[in-house]
């Protein structure tokens, strides 16, 4: 129950009072704050002694006080129905001095948007009500008004009149056996003879037969109907001349079961815009959707940035880039054009987003062809080869972005951030693999530059859509048919990009399945790194072979016949061995130990010990003359002592050559 007056407090607090169950409800006292904290002090002291005057003569109803810091008044209140779970929103309305009911945008608002019930009181000169009266025309909302209106008269203790409206009547069984089945349970003195309507203007009857003592409760469709209801000739006159207070009632009917409770569910998670926020929404998007000096400026400023940080492969010097880049805003005012149908809006923001992926390019090109690299770093390679993984990032991306421009609560700087995580990155690879030749790597950043707008822009339209946001013909600037061709558009890109991701998908795991069998059937003990497909025709692939050992070309034959028959075709294959050179452990501290006593003068370029059926030294011996067999067996018995097993040794003797200097040399010459 929002209370912005202390005046009406009261009279709401009484109304509410009639809805809440005397021991198990609760009634929130909701005053929204919009920043002037004296004034929201000076109403919330006042609604309190209204609060405790009320408590004293009521009959025990829990009510609390609630100061809600809002942006708006209409969300601050849906907000808090929504985290308190609230039943029934209670919003007040008064007539002007010309007796004429002014609804509001914050009531209007507020029944667009509302996750639950809403009743609308229109107070009267005497607060004060002798007998309820129902308007009933067959329909659901004038079941729940009959259902409300009963509630009232039993708790009140006062007689309730059924008016029944011939004229436009709609006939339902099942509302009817509702209307029936509420009206029963009044008591004979309480339940007045039903009273029908049968003239073309029923609420000009209707007026008549009340007085300042009745309470006129009636029902309208939410979302839907009211502004037919308020607009009708009926509810109108109704509204504005009945003598008494008046209680416009909606309220929501959800399907019974597990599909009502997800209903349910869903309706209190969705945050709906009002139309005010609509509005602020597309204010905003047409004021950042053109190209400014500002815009321009952060441009250059944060593609630099990004490029300095790709080049030192820095990723601090990245996100200083994503907290200046601007791409937001074009971005959001394209989302926001497309959502609202406001074609005018989508195309200067995409003009506006061109010129500044343009100029972002630009900069990259010249700081990579200024500041050159041997080789791309890994950063730029990292952005160079997109996969399923990186849409998900754009998607959380535009949801995020949506999410934060639409409420004003959470800081639109979280939003840029993770605009810009998604886009600047990518643009400034694309110009680095341009100065440095490198096409693949380009297309590739250019590839996940494309998802990613794609994506971005998908997924601020869901958040939108699911918002609240629509075209409406209303809407000054709304073309229905062109935004149409533009989301075809649209919906056919992200089709070829899924495509081309899952191609790349599926060419990730075949990549993974080839590395696997030539760890296993290749290069044993090794590990297979960094494969690449450098081209396609003809089929050219590289790959990096990590190992403590040396690679052979053995093994280098063996991964060649198992590519081309994996491919099925002859590859170009080019191997990069990495040797690992590790620390000695003891055991191998003391081999190298004893095999340097037996052969003082030799040099070993390799040692390892193989361990199968049984233990094998083997050993690369360097040396001007060849091992003995005497020292060999020597040489083998030492190493079984060291491993304490009986040791085979399988030695390779390289002979080193002695080239002897000119003479003129050796005698001190030249």
């Amino acid at each position: 129950m929002p209370m912005g007056r202390p005046d009406t407090a009261a009279d709401m607090l009484r109304i509410a009072g009639g809805l809440a169950h005397p021991k198990e409800g609760l009634v929130t006292a909701l005053v929204i704050s919009l920043g002037d904290a004296e004034q929201t002090n000076k109403i919330s002291n006042q609604i309190n002694d209204v609060i405790e005057a009320f408590r004293q003569t009521d009959a025990g109803h829990q009510v609390e006080v609630l100061t809600e810091i809002a942006a708006s008044v209409s969300r601050g209140i849906l907000d808090v129905a929504r985290e308190r779970n609230a039943d029934v929103i209670l919003l007040g309305v008064h007539r002007s001095t010309q007796r004429s009911v002014k609804l509001g945008t914050v009531v209007e608002n507020v029944i667009a948007a509302a996750p639950c019930s809403v009743l609308i009181y229109r107070s009267a000169e005497s607060t004060a009500f002798q007998r309820v009266v129902v308007p009933v025309d067959g329909t659901l909302p004038s079941a729940m008004a009959m259902k409300l209106g009963v509630s009232f008269a039993l708790q009140h203790g006062i007689p309730l009149r059924q008016m029944s409206i011939q004229f436009d009547y709609h006939y339902d069984p099942e509302h009817e056996e509702a209307i029936k089945r509420t009206a029963s349970q009044l008591p004979g003195k309480q339940n007045l003879p039903k009273k029908l309507i049968r003239g073309r203007q029923p609420g000009r009857e209707i007026v008549n037969e009340m007085t300042a003592a009745d309470l006129l409760v009636m029902g309208f469709a939410q979302k839907t109907d009211l502004e037919r209801h308020i607009i009708n000739d009926l509810s109108n006159q109704l509204l504005n001349q009945a003598p008494g207070p008046v209680i416009l009632i909606s309220q929501h009917e959800w399907h019974r079961g597990i599909r009502g409770s997800i209903e349910h569910g869903i309706a209190r998670l969705n945050p709906q815009l009002t139309l005010v926020e609509q509005n602020e929404l597309i204010w905003s998007a047409e004021k950042s959707a053109g190209a400014n000096l500002d815009y321009i400026v952060m441009i250059v400023l944060s593609a630099a940035l990004a490029t300095l940080g790709l080049l030192t492969n820095s990723v601090a010097v990245i996100i200083g880039a994503m907290l200046v880049a601007p791409l937001m805003s074009p971005i959001s005012g394209f989302s926001t054009g497309m959502a609202t149908g406001i074609l005018r809006l989508t195309r200067r923001a995409s003009l506006t987003l061109f010129s500044g992926v343009t100029l972002a390019l630009l900069i990259s090109i010249v700081m990579g062809v200024l500041l050159p690299i041997d080789s791309p770093t890994d950063e730029m390679l990292a952005r160079g080869s997109p996969n399923l993984l990186d849409a998900a990032i754009a998607l959380v991306s535009g949801w995020v972005a949506a999410y934060a421009t639409a409420r004003k609560g959470i800081p639109a700087a979280l939003a840029g951030v993770a605009i810009a995580a998604a886009l600047m990155p990518p643009i400034s690879t694309v110009g680095l693999g341009i100065a440095l030749r490198d096409m693949d790597l380009a297309i590739g950043a250019n590839l996940l530059f494309l998802a990613n707008i794609a994506f971005i822009i998908a997924a601020q339209y869901s958040t939108f859509l699911w918002m609240g946001m629509r075209p409406t013909e209303e809407r000054e600037g709304v073309t229905l048919n062109r935004s149409r061709a533009w989301w075809i558009v649209l919906f056919l890109i992200t089709l070829v990009v899924l495509v081309v991701f899952a191609r790349l998908g599926s060419q990730a795991i075949d990549e993974a399945h080839i590395r696997e069998r030539l760890e296993a059937e290749a290069f044993h003990g090794a590990q297979v790194v960094d494969y690449q497909v450098i081209s396609s025709v003809p089929l050219s692939v590289q790959f990096s072979v990590q190992s403590d050992h040396q690679i052979t070309p053995e093994e280098v034959e063996a991964a060649q016949m198992l590519i081309n028959d994996l491919y099925r075709q002859a590859v170009h294959l080019t191997v990069v061995a990495r040797q690992v050179v590790r620390p000695l452990d003891p055991v191998m501290a003391a081999v190298r130990k004893e095999l340097r006593a037996v052969f003082p003068r030799a040099q070993f370029a390799d040692l390892w010990i193989e361990e199968g059926d049984g233990i094998v030294l083997h050993a690369i011996l360097q040396d001007f003359e060849a091992p003995t067999r005497n020292q060999l067996e020597q040489a083998r018995r030492r190493v079984s002592q060291v491993v304490d097993a009986d040791a085979r040794l399988e030695v390779v003797y390289q002979q080193k050559l002695a080239v002897g200097l000119p003479a003129a040399i050796t005698d001190g010459g030249a």
